[in-house]
């Protein structure tokens, strides 16, 4: 046998120190993320133009686009107040999951030693780098796209509930965005239908719970999965396999990148919209509702 399955690892690898500071694969991987937007944002803005072409013009696009869609969300204000954290999350996570496909990712990296003591098999490296036979998945990778690191989609999914708990406050006052979720009036008025309002309230709380980790479970899942799928069919279908699964990757990249940054917006503007102003709007719904039905009724 020429090569082993590799090794699948949820917890990422540290690869070196800084000190007493432990930098594993996937921190580097975000650290490279990081690099690579921030070449891509100074040479999209290091000449402006006022008729954009090359860096600068797929740049002021790709800003407009975002743009456009947080606004038609949250309207003109709020859309320009959520636009920096929605239109950060959605480049940082495209480019953090587009690193997979690069080659050498997940592949090259340092020899796990250990690894080869515990097998118990007299393969060596070849010219001390090369691994093959026994020992060919005993490998600890360089990089791992930080988008496959579940301790940065929690980070990212609190910091997005948190911030649009924030604005919550900021925008209706500590009483009223509270009232959304304790309710002490409906409680006080002693009714079955006030104790649901009340209880409604307490579940809206859990759901807050519930949203961080729908966000990073979705993320962390869906782009571990796409890098343990491309590294067992490249040992399978070796060459066929990057024909066929790097164009999918690609869009799961896009699409992952985009729904979190979705659901980032809609929880932000959700935030800021007054827990009455929605009831109003379910009351005038049903006000149309039963107006269309008494104008079908006269008619007949």
């Amino acid at each position: 046998m020429l090569w082993r399955l590799p090794n699948i690892s949820l917890a990422p690898d540290v690869i070196f120190y800084i000190g007493p500071f432990p930098v594993t694969n996937t921190l580097l991987g975000t650290w490279i993320s990081i690099v690579i937007l921030l070449v891509l944002f100074y040479l999209g803005t290091r000449r402006r133009d006022l008729i954009p072409s090359g860096m600068q013009n797929f740049m002021e696009w790709a800003v407009e686009l975002l743009l456009g869609l947080v606004e038609g969300v949250a309207g003109k204000v709020n859309g320009k107040r959520f636009f920096p954290l929605v239109a950060t999350f959605f480049v940082f996570i495209v480019v953090s999951n587009i690193i997979d496909i690069v080659p050498g990712v997940d592949t090259v990296g340092q020899i796990n030693t250990a690894a080869i003591q515990a097998a118990h098999t007299s393969s060596q490296p070849v010219l001390g780098f090369l691994l093959f036979g026994d020992i060919s998945n005993a490998i600890i990778p360089w990089i791992r796209p930080a988008t496959t690191d579940l301790n940065l989609t929690i980070g990212m999914a609190l910091i997005a509930v948190i911030t649009a708990q924030v604005f919550g406050f900021y925008t209706l006052g500590a009483g009223e965005h509270l009232g959304k979720y304790f309710n002490v009036r409906a409680l006080l008025s002693f009714s079955f239908t006030g104790f649901i309002e009340f209880f409604v309230g307490i579940l809206d709380i859990v759901q807050e719970i519930g949203r961080v980790l729908s966000l990073a479970f979705r993320l962390f899942g869906n782009i571990f999965a796409g890098s343990v799928v491309l590294a067992v069919f490249a040992f399978i279908i070796p060459f066929v396999s990057d024909i066929i699964f790097i164009p999918f990757e690609l869009f799961v990249a896009f699409v992952q990148a985009f729904v979190f940054a979705l659901l980032t917006l809609i929880y932000l503007q959700l935030a800021v919209t007054p827990h009455a102003h929605v009831e109003g709007e379910h009351e005038a719904r049903e006000e149309v509702e039963r107006n269309e039905e008494r104008a079908t009724a006269a008619t007949h």
